[in-house]
């Protein structure tokens, strides 16, 4: 299937510019074009360009583009390089390239290595400048001064901790004062003085960094939170868990798809893109949405977990990245070969890297959950994730990149994929989990045969290809 060519509206300097874009034409030829409507050389070193969508985000310039419609335009900024008289710079990657990467990395190992005196608080940072990266959105754009109030009915908070929850009835401000239900439910703002307008702007913070791609946004971050918070209700987990603990699943899964670009970690590096340079082609996607949430974190206005000691933050921290990189699939065998040793073995709870790989495996089960709930809710999730993986894989064929077969719109069928990804990868992983935690079969595991029953009867229908 052929892409077709768009045309663009830049501004710049209050002059509007048409800019037309083929599906073929790679990043460089699009910053060259966007440099002559600057009259800027798109030969210079010198020069860096900036791209700002109609709500100010700052989008990464690519034949991704696509035209806003409704008169909408982009904002065309030209600014001098700071790397321009870097001797550094000559040999590294094309300029167009190298600033968003200085940038993005400086502000990384600002994260990382930022010294506080000893007497300020651990958690308490001034707020930066800039965040992790372009496409986050402007903490300093979230005006909230007071949470709204939502008074659910015990109808609603009691169905919420079933993996049967339908989470399509709700619009974005209802899923939020739901998020911020689970933190109370399980007791984290008392237990660690969370204040209740930084956990709403934290919310809001991290619904408006979610994209809106088909499956990967904020309604699949509500429903993977929501999976998490079921499990440890119906298997009796939550008993077991410490605040620590559930303060890492309920964050881990708020954080675990942040400015999601809607394309896998094999585009990343296939095409070579910016995340892939940064971590080095490992888990680019997921690195960057621990990357993200803390750079949320970081900021006083939504730093939830400024009054947690050194030495919880810490702890926090490192088991919150640990669950949001275990959400790769590429890890995905790894993790389960591990997770099946302990299990055989007899799990230990008093073992603390027992515990933590327990935390990822739920998170990692919340994460790939929709066949657990009832079709009419699990079904709208297949469409867009498919919808998700034809659009790359169009791409991919437009840029001349590899793709995957199970993203071919060409080769791939609905209940095919199903099937397969079922058969192969949920029920492996929700059956080991069975023999650890109680009531799996009865809540979890017979809705997800039922569902493979469903495709598989689909699928035979099919005429062979």
């Amino acid at each position: 299937m052929a892409l077709e060519s768009k045309t663009i509206q830049v501004e710049f300097n209050n002059r509007t510019d048409s800019i037309p874009i083929s599906p073929n034409a790679t990043r460089q030829q699009i910053v060259g074009k966007l440099c002559k409507a600057a009259g800027v050389d798109p030969n210079s070193k010198d020069h860096v360009v900036k791209l700002y969508a109609a709500d100010g985000t700052l989008t990464l310039v690519g034949p991704q583009l696509a035209d806003m419609g409704d008169g909408e335009r982009y904002r065309l900024v030209v600014k001098k390089a700071e790397h321009a008289s870097c001797p550094a710079a000559t040999n590294g990657p094309p300029d167009s390239v190298l600033s968003d990467v200085t940038f993005l990395k400086e502000q990384i190992e600002k994260l990382k290595t930022e010294h506080r005196h000893e007497h300020d608080h651990p958690m308490s940072p001034k707020p930066p400048k800039h965040t992790t990266r372009s496409h986050i959105r402007s903490i300093e754009n979230i005006d909230i001064t007071e949470p709204l109030v939502h008074n659910f009915p015990p109808a609603v908070t009691d169905h919420l901790k079933l993996p049967t929850f339908d989470v399509w009835q709700w619009q974005d401000t209802e899923m939020i004062g739901l998020l911020e239900h689970m933190y109370q439910d399980f007791g984290l703002i008392d237990h660690f003085k969370i204040d209740r307008v930084k956990l709403h702007r934290f919310l809001e913070c991290a619904r408006s960094s979610y994209n809106q791609n088909p499956f990967h946004n904020f309604r699949h971050c509500f429903c993977v939170t929501q999976m998490m918070y079921g499990l440890l209700s119906v298997t009796g987990l939550g008993d077991k868990l410490n605040a620590i603990e559930k303060l890492v699943l309920l964050t881990s899964c708020i954080g675990h798809d942040l400015d999601h670009p809607g394309t896998n970690n094999a585009y990343q590096i296939n095409a070579n893109t910016e995340l892939a340079i940064i971590y080095n082609d490992q888990s680019p996607l997921e690195n960057h949405h621990c990357a993200v949430l803390f750079a949320i974190l970081k900021h006083d206005d939504t730093n939830i977990l400024e009054n947690l000691s050194e030495a919880d933050y810490k702890e926090a921290r490192k088991q919150i990245i640990q669950c949001i990189l275990a959400t790769d699939m590429a890890r995905h065998g790894e993790i389960l070969a591990k997770f099946k040793g302990y299990v055989e073995a007899g799990f230990n709870y008093d073992d603390p890297v027992q515990r933590q790989l327990l935390l990822q495996i739920i998170v990692k089960c919340s994460d790939i959950s929709n066949e657990v709930r009832p079709s009419h809710v699990s079904e709208p999730w297949v469409d867009n994730l498919l919808q998700e993986f034809f659009t790359q894989s169009d791409r991919e064929k437009a840029e001349g990149l590899p793709f995957a077969p199970f993203m071919d719109r060409e080769k791939v069928t609905k209940a095919g994929a199903q099937v397969g990804f079922i058969g192969f990868v949920m029920i492996p992983l929700f059956e080991l989990v069975a023999k650890l935690l109680p009531n799996m079969d009865e809540h979890v595991l017979q809705p997800i045969k039922k569902a493979l029953a469903y495709y598989k009867s689909l699928h035979e229908k099919q005429p062979a290809a």
